[in-house]
């Protein structure tokens, strides 16, 4: 909300490590904000959600229950597929296949999890 993403617009933003499932309720707090701070914050062209889809992404865990609401509020083009391996309380089993199979998400969502949302913001080929 200070400008930075707006003065680097290739800047690629990453929040791991934390799930996704605050992502939602983050943004609308952040757009909030900007309505009633207004005098007190940068004025910028775009609302703090639009930024965050535009530059920033957030992991999810494979068993999380909220991803499919993440996805439906906050978009399918922020969320990153992560595992928290090596560490001692990362989930065991095919974690993948939690998001393969995954009866809410479509098609395209799951792709972008597992693999096309890390191209893009580590700018993989």
């Amino acid at each position: 909300m200070g400008g930075v993403l707006e003065r680097h617009p290739g800047l690629r933003v990453a929040f791991l490590e934390s799930g996704c499932g605050w992502l939602p309720h983050w943004l609308e707090r952040m757009n909030e904000h900007v309505h009633g701070w207004g005098h007190a914050i940068a004025k910028l062209p775009l609302a703090p959600s639009e930024y965050f889809r535009r530059q920033c992404f957030v992991s999810c865990d494979p068993n999380e229950r909220t991803l499919p609401s993440v996805v439906a509020l906050a978009g399918e083009d922020v969320v990153l597929f992560a595992t928290d391996y090596p560490h001692p309380d990362a989930l065991a089993g095919d974690l993948v296949a939690n998001i393969t199979e995954h009866p809410e998400l479509s098609a395209t969502a799951r792709e972008k999890i597992l693999r096309r949302n890390a191209q893009r913001c580590f700018g993989l080929p």
